[in-house]
């Protein structure tokens, strides 16, 4: 889980593409996308999204997909990154 000293959009971002990378890495042997590419394009299918959100909560200590958000609402990875980027802003608010 990142402390409150790594919570900088920047972080978040390297964190999450870092586990995208891993996840890739072991179906893939990697693969290269942008912020603007859809998840399935950067190589998610439905079986590696799920092992990502596995990590991501761990890795990040949120699971912005608990509640009233859907992951078939997200599009891209700089979707992900950004409903990542929101909940971790919640969780530190105490919101």
């Amino acid at each position: 889980m990142l402390n409150n000293t790594q919570t900088p959009a920047t972080d978040v971002r390297a964190a999450i593409q870092r586990e995208i990378d891993s996840v890739l890495l072991d179906e893939e042997g990697g693969a290269g996308y942008t912020l603007d590419d859809p998840l399935l394009t950067a190589g998610l299918n439905s079986l590696l999204l799920a092992q990502l959100l596995l990590q991501l909560e761990a890795a990040l200590g949120v699971d912005p997909f608990a509640e009233e958000r859907s992951i078939t609402d997200i599009r891209t990875v700089g979707e992900l990154i950004d409903v990542y980027e929101q909940a971790i802003r919640a969780a530190s608010a105490g919101v």
